[in-house]
């Protein structure tokens, strides 16, 4: 709910003569509903929107005809879903029955990202992040409409972005021809139409910092902090375009229900071109699916490149340490040998002396290697590393014993039975 000592807002936008739509700002209240023209769009603040610790959320649906239901939390939570309620005239015989009035609820979330510094496309929709301390705004969009067979088509919209209206205003002024009040959905069209258009700079939103990313090549070790940020803000978009879809097909196949009941009939040719307009607004979304995925895959491969050019440098600095060791192995190693007490060098001829004792520095060296070769070779085996490695040492040796028997003992034998009588 708004602050105790402030006002809550809505804007109206109603239609004039000659296809002309008036946007006015007026006091929100559940009593000024009643006062409001047959035929307009109803844009409210999520500020101003009734929380369910009353009952002025309910009051509010009611009004529209809408199940008690889609007022709690659970509802106003989820990212997407598409109902509908439709009365009939019961004094007439079926299949002849038409449709009275009818009533939709449905919900499309936007995830708006800060646009990139440098990018002139979009420049006026900044306000989406105004406000707000993160670089992202969560728009919670869900739409109530209310219509019957009098002319009475209104349509609540709450949390849309804040230039929505005046858009949808020029939207609906530029069309060329009015709206005909006798079709239940046709508030809807234009409605979709600037959803999808939002949903267009939601996408391009995520898009312009992975063109960025990939123009750019940041360090190494520091590309992961914004690529997390990326992928989470383009998994979001994917999931709400996802559910987008699915909740305009639901309204697709209710609309083409309901126009077959309606009277007075509206003409084979409204109800087509309705129903093909809505189609191609699906696919719409769902290009705009198929480019957010994009999106992800193109944040895997900067992932992928990114580890591979850390492997790549991890490869360099082995290569390196390896290789000051080998130039300072022999070296190092000849000093310490030549060191011992087994060489001595004579003060008065300049003679080398070579103690009879030598063998005892190979008789330590050689087993000492050899336990260090093992424990390596257990260290790095992955799955029980000592029953491995002592598989593999029993087969070296019945290998070496079969070679060795191969080519010493048996021809031995086959000489002496070939000596026998």
């Amino acid at each position: 709910m708004a602050p105790p000592n402030s006002t809550p807002q809505m804007l109206v936008l109603e239609p004039l003569p000659e296809n002309r739509w008036e946007l006015e700002r007026k006091t929100f209240s559940i009593e000024a509903l009643a006062t409001l023209p047959k035929q307009c769009y109803i844009f409210l603040d999520v500020k101003n929107y009734p929380n369910t610790d009353g009952q002025q959320r309910q009051k509010l649906l009611a009004h529209f005809n809408v199940p008690e239901f889609v007022s709690n939390n659970t509802c106003f939570e989820l990212n997407g879903y598409f109902g509908s309620k439709a009365s009939y005239d019961d004094q007439v015989a079926p299949p002849a029955k038409h449709v009275t009035s009818h009533t939709t609820w449905f919900r499309c979330l936007i995830k708006m990202v800060k646009k990139v510094e440098g990018k002139d496309a979009h420049d006026d929709c900044e306000e989406y992040v105004e406000g707000t301390k993160k670089d992202y705004r969560w728009f919670e969009m869900s739409f109530f409409t209310r219509w019957d067979r009098s002319g009475l088509s209104q349509v609540l919209c709450v949390d849309v972005p804040k230039d929505f209206p005046p858009e949808l205003q020029r939207l609906l002024e530029r069309r060329p021809e009015p709206l005909n009040f006798q079709d239940p959905f046709a508030m809807h069209v234009s409605l979709v139409d600037q959803i999808v258009v939002h949903a267009d700079i939601s996408v391009w939103r995520v898009r312009d910092p992975v063109r960025l990313l990939e123009k750019t090549r940041m360090r190494t070790g520091a590309i992961f902090g914004p690529i997390h940020e990326m992928s989470r803000h383009a998994i979001h978009t994917s999931e709400i375009l996802e559910a987008s879809i699915d909740t305009l097909k639901e309204m697709q196949h209710c609309r083409i229900a309901i126009h077959q009941r309606l009277h007075p009939d509206l003409g084979e040719t409204y109800r087509e071109q309705a129903k093909d307009y809505a189609q191609f607004q699906i696919s719409l979304v769902k290009a705009l699916k198929l480019r957010s995925d994009s999106n992800q895959e193109r944040l895997k491969n900067e992932i992928n490149l990114a580890f591979n050019s850390l492997a790549r440098q991890d490869n360099s600095v082995m290569k390196s340490i390896a290789l000051l060791t080998m130039i300072f192995l022999p070296a190092t190693f000849i000093s310490a040998l030549f060191s011992t007490t087994f060489f001595n060098m004579s003060d008065e001829d300049g003679s080398w002396q070579v103690s009879n004792k030598l063998w005892i520095y190979f008789v330590t060296t050689v087993p000492a290697t050899f336990v260090i070769v093992i424990v390596w070779r257990v260290w790095l085996a992955k799955s029980d590393p000592i029953t491995r490695f002592f598989k593999q040492q029993i087969k070296w040796l019945r290998t070496l014993w079969k070679n060795l028997t191969t080519r010493y003992v048996r021809p031995q034998e086959v000489r002496e039975k070939a000596a026998q009588p």
